[in-house]
């Protein structure tokens, strides 16, 4: 590892900039592999898309701190997540390799926030929650909460879809879409206690367990009154 990461160094050291292959090289090679077509430690980077690269690099899931450990939102300080101007760098080098998967989104936050709201609702409450909080979603899978993510994080995520994340093309959310509930997201961020962005919610998972309880409660009432309708009392 300390090999990959001289010439990083040695940039350091000069005080000029390292290449984007000086970089891939120090942070993401060990894993990916010297030609991106990855390895045990890693995945395949070849038409991956720019999205899903600036994804994770630019919430701090990569270079990732151990092999397939992802962890978000890292601060710089600890030496993991990169300097966006690295990020930069790293993604014009990777360009030729992941072309072929989702571009870069461009996304400006959208003005009707009430459609967004109806986007979130159909496709993200299920998972990130009423206000964006995360859950589990089944087995050690985890949907992150969105309260630390940028308008381009969110964009990014939506069209290339990382992990048990589906992936929303322009077909299933357009441009405006995609402005929409990614400013809604933020409106979300922003909201003060006891306004309606968001509404209070104990989530996706509490709320249907509860709706399931109310249903097996009528059922039982409805039988127990068919019984005693038809037969007088309970056999």
């Amino acid at each position: 590892m300390l090999i990959f990461a001289l010439p990083v160094l040695l940039a350091a050291v000069l005080g000029t900039a390292p290449s984007g292959a000086d970089i891939y090289a120090a942070k993401c090679a060990s894993c990916h592999g010297a030609q991106q077509w990855g390895s045990p430690d890693g995945p395949s980077l070849h038409r991956v898309g720019l999205a899903d690269v600036d994804f994770y690099l630019s919430t701090g899931r990569m270079p990732a701190a151990a092999p397939w450990v992802q962890v978000a939102h890292r601060d710089e300080r600890a030496g993991q997540q990169l300097p966006l101007a690295e990020i930069r760098v790293l993604e014009d080098y990777l360009a030729p390799v992941v072309a072929g998967g989702p571009p870069l989104p461009e996304v400006v936050s959208g003005n009707d926030l009430e459609h967004g709201h109806q986007l979130y609702e159909m496709n993200c409450q299920q998972c990130h929650a009423v206000g964006g909080d995360g859950g589990s979603i089944g087995r050690s899978d985890w949907a992150p909460a969105l309260h630390q993510a940028t308008i381009d994080q969110v964009a990014d995520a939506i069209r290339a879809g990382p992990g048990e994340m589906p992936r929303f093309g322009e077909r299933q959310l357009t441009q405006s879409d995609l402005d929409d509930v990614a400013g809604y997201v933020l409106a979300m961020q922003n909201a003060q206690p006891g306004s309606s962005i968001p509404s209070r919610s104990s989530g996706p998972v509490p709320e249907g367990a509860l709706g399931y309880l109310a249903i097996i409660v009528l059922m039982t009432f409805v039988f127990g009154y068919w019984r005693h309708d038809k037969g007088g009392s309970i056999k």
